[in-house]
């Protein structure tokens, strides 16, 4: 169970360094901040689906 609860934490904290990531290069390139929030949000949604569905993959394999 622990194993579990590792390899979920894991995905959070690397999408939300991924998306703060997306959020300050569109704000550094000259982006307004709501276009960095949505950038960030949207690297956010996407890594973690990502993310969780490597998981998925991994522990049906």
């Amino acid at each position: 169970m622990q194993y579990k609860a590792l390899l979920f934490a894991l995905v959070v904290l690397a999408s939300v360094i991924v998306g703060l990531l997306a959020g300050i290069v569109q704000f550094a390139d000259g982006g307004q901040v709501v276009d960095s929030v949505r950038s960030g949000g949207v690297a956010f949604g996407v890594s973690m689906g990502l993310g969780m569905a490597t998981i998925t993959w991994l522990k049906t394999s």
